[in-house]
């Protein structure tokens, strides 16, 4: 076997790579766990935020026609933002299902307003210059 030659430029790849999932993985909306409720017939999810969420088991694609024994053994993903049903060849994208749950402009908004807290250079510099102008103009109401 062939020994693979590392350069700098890798090892920094490796390095913002290894830090970008650092970061990932204190995400508040990650899923840290997820059981099957054979009772309530519900999946419930618990993010790493501490929040907590109850999702039909017919609101799940690919779920409707599954035997409650196969439900119980649901894996989360390292980043958790997936959940596998492996007996069932099932995987579920967390966000889309949290979208399809609660609808397209609920998630939108909460996401936007993540969106909106990124720090970026450029969004520093139109900020300082909006600054320099005297702010953010005022909106006028109209009546």
């Amino acid at each position: 076997m062939a020994a693979v030659k590392v350069t700098a430029r890798d090892r920094e790849r490796f390095a913002r790579a290894r830090a970008h999932g650092q970061t990932r993985s204190q995400d508040p909306s990650g899923v840290v766990d997820a059981l099957y409720d054979a009772e309530r017939d519900t999946v419930n999810l618990t993010f790493r935020g501490g929040a907590s969420m109850t999702i039909p088991r017919l609101g799940i694609p690919g779920l409707d026609r599954a035997p409650a024994s196969a439900l119980r053994s649901i894996s989360v993903s390292p980043a958790g933002d997936a959940l596998s049903w492996r007996s069932l060849d099932v995987d579920v994208y967390v966000p889309g299902l949290v979208e399809r749950a609660f609808g397209t402009r609920l998630f939108a908004a909460a996401t936007g307003q993540r969106g909106g807290r990124r720090r970026s250079k450029a969004k520093a510099s139109a900020a300082k210059l909006n600054g320099a102008k005297g702010g953010r103009p005022r909106t006028r109401l109209s009546l």
